[in-house]
C-alpha cells in the first residue's frame, strides 16, 4: 500500500474525527457557556439575602437608637418608631429565605428558616415588651396619675375641739392730741371727737388654757395645716413607692429589650456571616465550575486542533502529492495531446500527400475512360475507379476526423436554399443507389425556396454520410429520405431529416455505441469495409450545428437515422445562384475557347488539368511556381485562373492578392479558384479575404471541377451584366 493510498484513507478519517470533536466542542461550549453565564450571574449578584440582612441590620440599629432615646426622654414617638422599625426588620427577615428558595439551595434555605425562627421569637419578645411599655405610656402619664391618685381632703378629717368663750368689758381708747389747725377744721366741719371702745373675747380650751380668740384660731389653723401636710405626704410617699416599682419594671423591660436587641443583632450578624460564607462558597463553586468548563473546552479544542492540524497536514501532503501527480499527468496529457496533435498533423499531412497522387489516379482513370478501350480494359479501369473511390472516402474520413478531433472545423453561416442543397445530394446519390438497384425515395415538406443561414457544405457532408451508409448496408429494397422545414417564428426554423433503409438492421446492444469512433455494427449477413468514422463525424457535425441525431433499428427490418438542425431564416442572396439542374444542362462545348491560367508545382496535376482543358477545347497557360504565374497574368487577359495553394517562390494566396490589386479593374475581377488537398475554417476565411472565388479539394473528378467552374463563371457574368 503506497503513501498516497494511506493518506487518502487517513485524511478523511482525521477530518471526520475533527468534525466529531468539533461537534463535541460545540456542545461542550454551549454547556460551558451556560455554566459560565450562571457563574457570572453568581459572581455578579452575590448572596440573594445578603442585601436584605444588611438592610435589617441598619434598621435594627436605628430601632435601637430610637429605643434608647425613649428611655431618656420618655416620648411616645420614639417608642412608636421603634415598634414600626421592628415590624420592618421582621418583614425583611421573613424575606431572607425566599431568594434562597428561588436559588434551589435546600440546605441554605433550611438554615435561613431556622435562623429566622430564632430571630422571630426574639423579635416577638421585644415587641411584647415594647407594646407593654407603649400601652403604659399611652394610658398613664406620671403627673396625671399622681394627681388623680391623691384623694381629696374632706372636712370630716378635722378634729372637733370643745372650748368655752368668755366676754371681757369695753376698753376705751385715749384720743390723740390734735393740733390747732386740725381742731379748727373739725369745728368748721362740725365734727366731734369720738372715743373708741374695744371688747375682748377669751377662749378657754378643754385643757384649761385661756387665750384670746384670735390666738386660738391661729393655733387651730396651724394644727389643721400640719394634719393636711402629713396626709398628703403619706399619699405622695405611697405614690412614689408605686412609681419606683413601675420605674424598676420599665427599667427591667428596657434592659431586657436592649439585651434582646443585642441578641437579635448577634443572630443577624451571624446570619450575615453565614450568608457571606455561603456567597463565598457559591463564588468558589462558580469559579471552580468556570475553571472546569474552561479546562474542558480547552482540552476539547486542543484535541480538535491537533486532529485538525494532522488532517490539514495530511491534506497538504495529499494535495502536494496530487499536485505532483497532476503535474505529471498534465505533462503526460500534454505529451498525449502533442502526440495526438502530431498524429492529427501526420494524418493530415499523409492525407494531403495521399490526395496529390490520388488526384492523379482518379483523374487519369477518368480521362482514360474517355478513350477507346477493350472490354477487359474497361473492367480493369472500373476496378481502379472503385478502389480510388474507396481510397478517397477513407482519406476524406481520416482528414475530417483529424480536423474534428483538433477542433479545426467550425460552422460558417451563409445563405442557401435548404431544399436545393438536399435535392442536390439526393440526385448525386441516385447513381450509387442505381448501381445496387435500390430505390432512393425523397420527399420534402416546407418552403422549397426558403433560404436559411448556415453551412451548406457541412450539411451536404452529413447527408452524404447518412445516405451513403444506408445505400452501403442495404442489399435490396429502398432508401427513403424525408425532410421537413418548420418555421418556429419569424426568424428561426427547425430542419428535420430522416434516412430510413430496408437493410439488415442492428441489434439493440449496438445502438448506444453506434456513434463512437471506429465502431461498426457488423451484420452476420453483410460484410462491409470502412473506417468506422462516418457516423462519429456525422454526429460531431450535427452537434456543431446545435442539433442532435438519433437512431432506431430492428434486426431484419432496417434502420432509421433522424437528426434536426436549428437554422436562422435568411433572405435570398443578391448574386445569381446556379442550381444543380443548371449545371447538369451545361456541357464542355460551352467552355470552348475559355482562356485559363493554370499554376501547380506538381507535373502530374498540370498534366491532368491539361488533358481536361484540352478535351473542353479551352486555351490555357501553365506555370510551375507562383512568380511565373503572376508574370503570365500581367501579360495576358484570362477568363479563369486555377492556382495551387502551395507553390515555390510565391504561394497561391500571394498570387491572388496581387491579382486583386491589379491596376486593370476588369483583370482584377477575374474568377480565381484554388486547388488544395486540405482546407480548414481558417483557410476558408483567409481564402475569402485573399480574394479567391472558390476552391476545389483534391482529389477531384472532372464533373466536380466542371461544376465549380461553371458556377463561378455564371456568377461573374451575372455580376458583370
Amino acid at each position: 500500500m503506497n503513501r498516497s493510498l494511506i493518506l487518502r484513507i487517513v485524511v478523511p478519517i482525521l477530518f471526520v474525527l475533527a468534525a466529531v470533536l468539533g461537534i463535541k466542542a460545540c456542545n461542550e461550549h454551549r454547556t460551558s457557556s451556560q455554566r459560565l453565564a450562571r457563574a457570572v450571574d453568581t459572581l455578579k449578584t452575590g448572596h440573594p439575602g445578603l442585601r436584605l440582612i444588611d438592610s435589617a441590620l441598619v434598621i435594627l440599629n436605628a430601632a435601637e437608637s430610637n429605643f434608647r432615646l425613649y428611655t431618656v426622654v420618655y416620648e411616645q414617638q420614639y417608642l412608636q418608631t421603634f415598634s414600626t422599625q421592628l415590624d420592618t426588620v421582621s418583614v425583611l427577615l421573613d424575606s431572607v429565605g425566599k431568594p434562597a428558595a428561588a436559588g434551589g439551595n435546600s440546605e441554605q434555605l433550611l438554615h435561613l428558616i431556622r435562623e429566622k425562627e430564632q430571630m422571630s421569637g426574639k423579635i416577638a419578645s421585644i415587641k411584647r415588651s415594647t407594646d407593654e411599655l407603649l400601652s403604659r405610656s399611652l394610658k398613664d402619664e406620671m403627673i396625671d396619675k399622681m394627681l388623680n391618685a391623691i384623694p381629696p381632703y374632706s372636712a370630716s378629717r378635722i378634729k372637733k375641739e370643745e372650748v368655752t368663750i368668755d366676754t371681757v368689758g369695753n376698753e376705751q381708747t385715749q384720743l390723740a392730741k390734735k393740733g390747732l389747725f386740725k381742731r379748727l377744721g373739725q369745728a368748721i366741719a362740725n365734727k366731734n371727737d369720738t372715743v373708741k371702745s374695744k371688747q375682748t373675747i377669751l377662749i378657754r380650751t378643754k385643757d384649761g388654757k385661756v387665750m384670746p380668740k384670735e390666738e386660738y384660731e391661729a393655733e387651730r389653723m396651724r394644727k389643721i395645716l400640719a394634719d393636711v401636710n402629713g396626709y398628703y405626704k403619706s399619699v405622695l410617699r405611697q405614690q412614689l413607692e408605686g412609681r419606683t416599682k413601675i420605674d424598676v419594671a420599665e427599667h427591667t423591660l428596657a434592659v431586657t429589650n436592649l439585651h434582646l436587641l443585642g441578641d437579635l443583632k448577634k443572630v443577624i450578624q451571624t446570619l450575615k456571616e453565614q450568608a457571606l460564607q455561603d456567597a463565598a462558597a457559591r463564588k468558589f463553586r462558580a469559579g471552580a465550575d468556570s475553571h472546569t468548563s474552561i479546562r474542558r473546552m480547552t482540552g476539547t479544542m486542543t484535541w480538535m486542533l491537533i486532529v485538525l492540524l494532522l488532517a490539514i497536514a495530511g491534506a497538504v501532503v495529499l494535495y502536494l502529492d496530487n499536485r505532483r501527480k497532476a503535474r505529471l499527468l498534465a505533462i503526460e496529457k500534454q505529451k498525449a495531446l502533442d502526440e495526438a496533435r502530431s498524429r492529427s498533423v501526420f494524418l493530415a499531412n499523409m492525407s494531403h500527400e495521399i490526395r496529390t497522387p490520388l488526384n492523379s489516379i482518379v483523374g487519369f482513370a477518368e480521362q482514360l475512360g474517355h478513350t477507346p478501350l477493350k472490354e477487359d480494359q474497361r473492367e480493369l479501369l472500373h476496378a481502379v475507379e472503385v478502389s480510388a473511390d474507396m481510397l478517397m472516402e477513407v482519406v476524406n474520413d481520416v482528414l475530417d476526423f483529424s480536423k474534428l478531433d483538433s477542433d479545426y472545423i467550425s460552422i460558417r453561416k451563409e445563405p442557401f436554399t435548404l431544399y436545393q442543397a438536399v435535392s442536390d445530394v439526393v440526385s448525386t446519390m441516385r447513381v450509387q443507389a442505381a448501381r445496387k438497384q435500390l430505390d432512393l425515395l425523397f420527399s420534402f415538406e416546407g418552403g422549397l425556396q426558403q433560404h436559411v443561414q448556415g453551412d451548406m457544405f457541412r450539411l451536404k457532408q452529413i447527408l452524404i454520410n447518412l445516405i451513403g451508409n444506408a445505400i452501403k448496408y442495404t442489399e435490396t429494397g429502398s432508401v427513403t429520405v424525408t425532410g421537413k422545414l418548420e418555421n418556429q417564428d419569424a426568424q428561426h426554423a427547425r430542419f428535420t431529416l430522416s434516412v430510413a433503409d430496408t437493410g439488415p438492421g442492428m441489434p439493440p446492444e449496438a445502438l448506444p455505441q453506434i456513434f463512437e469512433r471506429f465502431y461498426q455494427a457488423r451484420s452476420p449477413r453483410v460484410e462491409v469495409k470502412g473506417t468506422g468514422l462516418g457516423l462519429a463525424i456525422t454526429q460531431r457535425l450535427v452537434k456543431l450545428h446545435g442539433g442532435d441525431i438519433t437512431v432506431e433499428s430492428e434486426v431484419g427490418k432496417g434502420s432509421e437515422f433522424t437528426f434536426f438542425i436549428p437554422y436562422e431564416l435568411a433572405s435570398p442572396p443578391r448574386t445569381v445562384v446556379v442550381t444543380q439542374e443548371d449545371v447538369e444542362k451545361l456541357n464542355g462545348n460551352q467552355l470552348e475557347g475559355l482562356y485559363v491560367l493554370i499554376a501547380d508545382d506538381q507535373e502530374m496535376n498540370l498534366l491532368l488539368l491539361k488533358m481536361i482543358l484540352t478535351r473542353w477545347k479551352c486555351r490555357f497557360d501553365m506555370a510551375k511556381d507562383g512568380a511565373t504565374a503572376y508574370e503570365l497574368f500581367k501579360t495576358n487577359r484570362y477568363d479563369l485562373v486555377l492556382l495551387d495553394l502551395q507553390m515555390p517562390q510565391m504561394s497561391g494566396v500571394d498570387v491572388v492578392s496581387r491579382i486583386r490589386t491589379d491596376v486593370d479593374s476588369r483583370k482584377a475581377k477575374v474568377p480565381v479558384l484554388v486547388l488544395t488537398a486540405d482546407i480548414t475554417r481558417q483557410d476558408e476565411e483567409s481564402f475569402r479575404k485573399a480574394g479567391f472565388n472558390d476552391w476545389m479539394l483534391k482529389p477531384f473528378r472532372e464533373k466536380d471541377i466542371y461544376k465549380v467552374i461553371v458556377k463561378n463563371l455564371s456568377k461573374a457574368r451575372a455580376e458583370a451584366n
